[in-house]
C-alpha cells in the first residue's frame, strides 16, 4: 500500500505514513472495499444480476393476470353449477332404486342367516367333542367348571344370525318407489282436432217435398 501524498510504501498494517504522517485508515477501508467489489464481479452476483436484467416485468404480470383468470373461471362454474358434489359412499346408494335395495338387504340378510345357523351348530357339536376329549387331570385342575363355559361358544353363531334378520326385516320395510305420472303427450284439444268431423249433409228441397207427399198419401188413405 502506497501514500497518497509522498508515495512512501507502506505496510497494510500501519495507520499513519512514516514519512509524511498522513492518515493510512481511510486508504485501507478504500482497498478492501475494492478487493469486495472484485470478488462479488467474480461470485455469483453477476449472474443475479444478469437474471434479473433478463426478467421481463410484462411476462410476469401476463402469468399472474392469465393464473387469476383461471381461478376466476373455476369459482364462477363451482358457483353456477346446481347440483351439489355429493361423497361418493352416498353416490352409489342414491343410485339404486328402492326394490335393488330390498333385494340386496333380503339376499345378505338370508346369506348370514343361514350362515349363522351354520356356525352355532358346528360350534354345538364342536364343543360337546372337546369337553368329552379333556384329560382329567387338566379339568381338576381349573378352578371353575368348564364344561358350561365351552359348551356356551356356540352362542357366538347367533351374531351373523341376528344380523342377517336385521338385514331381511330391513328389506321388507323398505317401500317402493312412487310411480311415475305419465304426462299426456297430446292435449285433448290437439286430439279432438286430429279426429276427421263427419258432418251429415243438408236434406234437399225434392227429398223433403217427396216425404210431404208420401206422409199425405199415407194419411188419405186411412181416412
Amino acid at each position: 500500500m502506497y501514500c497518497p501524498q509522498c508515495g512512501t510504501e507502506s505496510s497494510s498494517g500501519l495507520q499513519y505514513c512514516r514519512s509524511c504522517g498522513a492518515n493510512l485508515k481511510v486508504i485501507g477501508k478504500a482497498v478492501s472495499l475494492s478487493e469486495a467489489i472484485a470478488r462479488s464481479d467474480r461470485g455469483p452476483l453477476p449472474k443475479i444480476k444478469e437474471m434479473m436484467k433478463n426478467l421481463k416485468v410484462e411476462q410476469v404480470t401476463e402469468d399472474i393476470s392469465h393464473a387469476l383468470d383461471q381461478m376466476n373461471k373455476e369459482i364462477v362454474r363451482s358457483s353456477d353449477d346446481p347440483t351439489p358434489h355429493e361423497p361418493w359412499w352416498l353416490e352409489g346408494r342414491k343410485k339404486k332404486t328402492a326394490e335393488q335395495r330390498r333385494e340386496k338387504h333380503l339376499v345378505t340378510g338370508t346369506i348370514s342367516l343361514f350362515s349363522g345357523i351354520g356356525l352355532a351348530t358346528f360350534l354345538y357339536y364342536l364343543t360337546g367333542a372337546l369337553v368329552l376329549r379333556l384329560p382329567p387331570d387338566f379339568v381338576a385342575r381349573v378352578p371353575f367348571e368348564i364344561e358350561p363355559v365351552v359348551r356356551i361358544l356356540w352362542l357366538l353363531g347367533l351374531m351373523p344370525a341376528l344380523a342377517g334378520v336385521g338385514h331381511i326385516i330391513a328389506g321388507l320395510l323398505i317401500r317402493p318407489d312412487p310411480p311415475r305420472q305419465i304426462e299426456a303427450s297430446k292435449p285433448a284439444l290437439e286430439l279432438s282436432e286430429s279426429e276427421p268431423i263427419v258432418r251429415t249433409a243438408p236434406a234437399s228441397v225434392t227429398e223433403r217435398t217427396t216425404n210431404i207427399l208420401e206422409r199425405k198419401l199415407s194419411e188419405g188413405r186411412e181416412s
